[in-house]
């Protein structure tokens, strides 16, 4: 956990191909991370997907899942990438969750 801005937020950096092996072992850290968080309080994701080249659909169901599931400590999250497909991809996962997804080309950008 880190502090950005006046902002608490978790930061996980996604490289290659983003498979259900290393979804699993992401979401494993998510939950350690989410346990230590005051019933409450809410923190900023960072996704900095700009090594990620592409994604399994088994892993972006177990994403879209886990933050069904987590969305209640979940203020924002922010997408690094400029890949249009991992883009799109974020949004898909994000689509139906009252969380708010910003997407930026560098962690520079994120205010």
């Amino acid at each position: 956990m880190s502090v950005k801005t006046n902002k608490r937020y978790l930061k996980f950096t996604f490289k290659g191909s983003l498979s259900e092996e290393v979804a699993a072992g992401s979401i494993s850290s998510w939950r350690s991370e989410f346990s230590k968080i005051k019933a409450g309080e809410k923190v900023d994701l960072i996704w900095d997907c700009l090594e990620m080249s592409k994604y399994s659909a088994k892993a972006a169901k177990m994403w879209k899942e886990t933050m069904k599931e987590l969305n209640d400590k979940v203020d924002c999250i922010w997408l690094i990438s400029t890949n249009t497909f991992i883009r799109m991809g974020a949004k898909t996962i994000t689509f139906l969750l009252p969380i708010n997804l910003k997407v930026v080309s560098s962690e520079a950008e994120i205010l």
